[in-house]
């Protein structure tokens, strides 16, 4: 009964985290971070735009203010049960991830490695569609962070 309780207050956690996160975002760092366009880097413009270079600084920032709160940056499960992400661009293409980070829901709806790793959660919770990856940028830069956790 004890550990049904605990398992039970540990998702209700977790989903309260959830909605304070997404309801107060990113600190002011990580958003100027975001926004920040790097066009000596570039050096291109687009359609009277500038186009942003790929920062893995960015993204760590990023992931340092929202993801690490689920995800751990070694090879072991969370306390949540989120995968650790060391080595995750061994197990995930660039598109993939690009994909799942977008909406997690819904690309599992169409992809089976997706829906296993929600599967696999062992508290029955699902990654949620975050405000902060809704920009191309943002997903962008934190995939490149995510491609500098290699090995050991």
């Amino acid at each position: 009964m004890r550990k049904i309780w605990a398992g039970e207050m540990r998702k209700f956690l977790y989903m309260a985290f959830l909605l304070i996160l997404m309801e107060v975002g990113l600190s002011g760092d990580a958003v100027a971070a975001d926004k920040l366009v790097t066009t000596a880097k570039s050096g291109q413009a687009t359609a009277g735009k500038t186009k942003a270079a790929v920062n893995p600084e960015y993204g760590k920032e990023i992931f340092k203010n929202i993801c690490i709160h689920c995800h751990r940056t070694d090879y072991d499960v969370s306390a949540v049960g989120a995968p650790g992400l060391r080595d995750v661009m061994d197990r995930h293409t660039p598109e993939w991830l690009n994909q799942w980070l977008t909406n997690p829901a819904i690309f599992a709806k169409k992809d089976k490695t997706a829906r296993a790793l929600i599967e696999a959660n062992p508290y029955g919770l699902t990654m949620p569609t975050l405000p902060e990856m809704q920009s191309s940028q943002s997903r962008k830069d934190v995939i490149e962070f995510l491609k500098t956790l290699k090995g050991d």
